[in-house]
């Protein structure tokens, strides 16, 4: 039998309103019945003390790797939800096209919430990882029901000669020198790290692997 998510308040003696324990309360119940094992998450009030905050936090437990925390905001009767700023756990100033808007009593909006948890839970999230002359000179955590990207790393000193500055010539690079791996050719393998792979479109062609090399470097969004 399913367990219930546990959405644990980061300080239980502080100021919640009732209307936001019952939203919690009924979102972990509504959202334990709808998966098959338990997720955790936390409830908090946001930096503004304006909306109370229920955040998950996804990661690669191996690579012991944070890749995106997904939160909801409840504030005077709206909850919205999206991927959230890893450490302010703000909403993006744009919102996804997967992001939560919604309106109603605390019953429907822990409903709702409940709903877009379980579904955002279930997505497929992969480890595209590319090798050059047997070392993995680039990798990128993506949600691969739409190809979209949570971090990437990409090592310029490993990648194929020439290839870095092909990337940087036809915009795949942003900031101070980040590039981007959407740029580059198909992968050569991929992990599964979580979620539903049957909701998964994958690249044709690219081998599963389940074991893992060493991967270095630094992550970016």
């Amino acid at each position: 039998m399913p367990q219930p998510v546990l959405f644990e308040m980061d300080d239980p003696d502080d100021e919640f309103t009732s209307d936001e324990r019952a939203f919690v309360a009924e979102l972990s119940d509504r959202l334990g019945a709808l998966l098959d094992s338990p997720e955790y998450g936390s409830a908090f009030r946001d930096e503004e003390g304006d909306a109370l905050v229920t955040a998950v936090s996804l990661t690669d437990p191996e690579a012991r790797l944070s890749l995106v925390d997904l939160g909801t905001h409840l504030a005077n009767g709206r909850v919205r939800g999206d991927r959230l700023h890893n450490q302010l756990y703000f909403l993006p100033e744009s919102p996804s096209s997967w992001a939560l808007d919604e309106t109603g009593d605390v019953g429907e909006l822990a409903r709702r919430s409940a709903e877009w948890f379980a579904r955002m839970l279930r997505r497929p999230i992969v480890l595209y990882v590319w090798l050059h002359e047997r070392y993995a000179y680039a990798a990128r955590y993506a949600f691969a029901d739409r190809d979209e990207t949570l971090c990437q790393s990409y090592i310029k000193q490993l990648a194929p000669v020439g290839q870095t500055e092909r990337l940087i010539a036809d915009g795949h690079v942003w900031g101070k020198g980040w590039i981007q791996t959407i740029g580059l050719p198909v992968p050569s393998l991929y992990l599964h790290i979580r979620g539903d792979l049957e909701l998964a479109s994958l690249p044709s062609g690219v081998s599963q692997e389940s074991k893992r090399g060493p991967l270095s470097g630094t992550w970016y969004q």
